[in-house]
């Protein structure tokens, strides 16, 4: 049958046409973002109306990946990012085997400039386009749940797994020597924190201090050694490696120990995460003299009892709050002590009151030690006064640190901090901030004193004078990073002469919260 020319072209309009449609509706209803990337690893304009939901953007015409997620990610990931994608172009689309695009962390930026955190994950298939030499299509997934998920079972695993270690250990030296190396571990801890504490301002008395440390955190690691407990034996390592480094140095001030504060923290972590599992592996028999005590019911059952150091550390974590001193291990204690070592370095006298710290969710607990250590050293340092200049100014001659830690009814949880210090003057603030270069006079001069505060928070701002030996002006910027990290915001306030005060606000463990950083 003879087709004309015309007929046949009227069909060939019809198929692209009906192409072009399947095409818009897959763009439309795909719950994937998908784009096509030519040879030079530019997004084509068709694009999915899931990407513009995932990437909060509407205009991606001729972007590259990495220009896409240059405002999105740290410039550690955008580094790698680049790298990446430059072989993978190279090469024309082999993958390395391991593929950092596999899961991508991005802060989203909200219409109220707040911030939210995602994991997305791009695959990258070739296809064949026409007048293309290259061109691949690719999917973008929003792999955020899969991720939590994927944590929280590695937070299980490690708890399941240092619990497999404390029970295989009760089974083979018996309760009562396991014991004996938890009282034992708590006392080098007690220690170390005595150690820190002590006054030093001679070479001699800090490399005292240093012989002092590694001896017990030597022994703390030699005990987790003969036990199998590896999280503690690695932490001890880990540790000890930080204070053999100091021993190689030829002079030592007290500045150099307060770097070890991460390393001691990990090391409490892990023997507060020890001991608080002990109390779900007491009850275990043992097959020696030392057996724990046994009891007979009525109809003639033995019940083995826990040991009685077991059942006093059950009894010591239902306590009241009021009621506990804060033991080695926990977090009142490390930072008790980083507040000690930084105030004998700054020659001050400060108090720590801390409350709730017992309460912070796995999930939170990095972040508030983070800004917990940022916001104390910054308090110490720049915050308080010296005795003298307090009791001039008609104040106690010890400054008093206040961090709370609280759940807030439905709305997530606060982290409180105040300093009753000498508080934040808005004109000092601002002419730093100008010495800087953070800003220009004629932007200062439009900020109210509210704002101008503010600035200390610009990564480089600093009071501290510039001399060889000191390195200050990243504390706050770290504080504003920590706090957009767990999509959470940070309020400050202060008075001349009296007082500062933050606000930290944590969203709910279960939302997927909205957050800004004031």
């Amino acid at each position: 049958m003879f087709i004309s020319a015309k007929r046949h072209e009227r069909e060939k309009q019809e198929l692209i046409s009906a192409g072009n449609r399947l095409a818009d509706a897959i763009l439309k209803t795909s719950a994937i973002g998908l784009f096509l990337m030519d040879a030079k690893g530019k997004i084509q304009p068709q694009v999915s109306a899931s990407l513009g939901t995932l990437f909060r953007r509407q205009d991606f015409a001729n972007l590259t990946v990495e220009k896409l997620l240059g405002p999105l990610v740290s410039a550690k990931t955008l580094s790698v990012v680049r790298t990446h994608m430059a072989q993978f172009l190279e090469t024309g689309g082999s993958e390395a085997a391991d593929d950092p695009l596999q899961d991508v962390e991005v802060k989203l930026t909200n219409v109220d400039g707040s911030f939210v955190s995602a994991h997305y994950s791009f695959e990258f298939s070739p296809v064949e386009v026409a007048n293309e030499a290259r061109s691949w299509m690719v999917r973008v997934s929003d792999i955020t749940a899969r991720t939590q998920q994927q944590r929280e079972l590695e937070d299980l695993r490690v708890q399941v797994l240092t619990q497999g270690e404390i029970l295989r250990s009760v089974l083979q030296v018996g309760g009562t020597r396991f014991g004996t190396f938890l009282q034992r571990t708590d006392a080098s801890m007690k220690t170390i924190n005595g150690v820190l504490k002590k006054p030093a301002r001679e070479a001699s008395a800090f490399r005292h201090k240093l012989e002092e440390t590694l001896d017990e955190v030597d022994r703390i690691r030699r005990d987790a050694a003969a036990l199998q407990l590896t999280g503690l034996q690695d932490s001890a390592r880990d540790f000890e490696d930080a204070l053999q480094e100091l021993r190689s140095r030829e002079t030592l001030s007290g500045s150099d120990f307060l770097p070890l504060a991460v390393k001691l923290d990990a090391l409490y972590g892990q023997f507060a995460n020890l001991r608080s599992l002990t109390s779900q592996a007491a009850p275990v028999r043992e097959a020696e003299s030392t057996a724990p005590e046994a009891r007979v019911t009525q109809n003639g059952t033995q019940i083995m009892e826990a040991p009685k150091f077991f059942a006093e550390l059950a009894a010591q974590r239902q306590a009241p709050a009021a009621q506990r001193v804060a033991a080695a291990g926990s977090l009142e204690s490390t930072l008790a002590t980083l507040t000690d070592v930084v105030a004998q370095e700054n020659q001050k006298s400060v108090v720590l009151v801390c409350s709730g710290l017992d309460l912070v969710p796995m999930r939170y607990q990095a972040t508030v030690k983070n800004v917990a250590i940022q916001l104390i050293r910054n308090a110490v340092v720049h915050g308080v006064e010296s005795a003298a200049e307090r009791e001039a100014a008609g104040k106690p001659g010890d400054a008093t640190l206040r961090l709370e830690f609280r759940a807030v009814a439905g709305n997530g949880f606060e982290l409180a901090f105040q300093d009753d210090g000498r508080g934040l003057d808005p004109e000092k603030v601002r002419g730093v901030a100008i010495a800087k270069g953070l800003v220009t006079a004629e932007e200062a001069s439009l900020l109210r004193d509210r704002q101008a505060i503010k600035l200390i928070f610009r990564s480089g701002f600093t009071t501290m004078a510039a001399d060889g030996e000191t390195k200050h002006g990243s504390g706050m910027s770290l504080v504003r990073r920590y706090v957009h990290e767990a999509c959470g915001k940070i309020a400050l306030a202060s008075v001349v002469g009296q007082e500062t005060r933050f606000k930290v606000t944590l969203p709910p463990l279960d939302i997927a919260s909205d957050a800004q950083v004031a």
